[in-house]
């Protein structure tokens, strides 16, 4: 999904998911680079997967499941539809320590199937929100690349540092990752 599910949510996510630490060290094949300057927060993820681009594409652009493999995502909603540009409305609630912050968006999706997906922010909790998400065929998979530029509605965000958000942009990256292999492993059984 393109939170980017994960990544939508891994720009809105990934800028809005930033206060859980992650349970595991990253993985070889994810690398993320957080920057913050100034008030906003610039991610960069580049992840390979052992999937088909058609199966990460569908992983990435299932909005309406997202919440089911996305944590802290509790609705996700295609709320329009205009050619190859989708509304979507999405609810997280993003916890750091004992507070939980609400973040609601509203982000136009441009889609160029299956290689490309840009959003930015119409409105919500956040001030600004950009992302890229683009798929590369490479031997053996597909590498996902995601650059945002984001910056949070909330005074939270700056204080919980970069560490902080590249270890949630991280985890937020495993959980995507983890459902397009479940589905590749789906598919191959059929």
């Amino acid at each position: 999904m393109l939170c980017y599910g994960r990544l939508f949510c891994a720009a809105v996510l990934s800028a809005l998911t930033l206060f859980a630490p992650a349970t595991r060290a990253a993985a070889p094949d994810l690398d993320v680079k957080v920057q913050m300057v100034g008030d906003e927060i610039r991610s960069q993820v580049s992840l390979f997967v052992r999937a088909s681009r058609q199966h990460v594409w569908e992983v990435l652009t299932d909005f309406e499941r997202a919440p089911q493999f996305t944590p802290d995502l509790q609705v996700s909603k295609v709320i329009s539809r205009s050619g190859d540009t989708l509304r979507v409305f999405q609810r997280a609630r993003v916890r750091f320590g004992p507070f939980a912050v609400p973040i609601e968006t509203v982000r136009d999706i441009r889609l160029s199937a299956p290689e490309r997906a840009e959003a930015r922010l119409v409105r919500g909790s956040m001030e600004k929100f950009e992302s890229v998400t683009e798929l590369i065929p490479e031997s053996g998979g597909t590498r996902l690349v995601f650059r945002s530029h984001a910056v949070p509605g909330s005074a939270l965000a700056q204080l919980a540092g970069e560490s902080l958000v590249k270890r949630e942009t991280e985890e937020h990256f495993r959980h995507l990752r983890a459902e397009i292999l479940r589905r590749e492993q789906l598919a191959s059984r059929q």
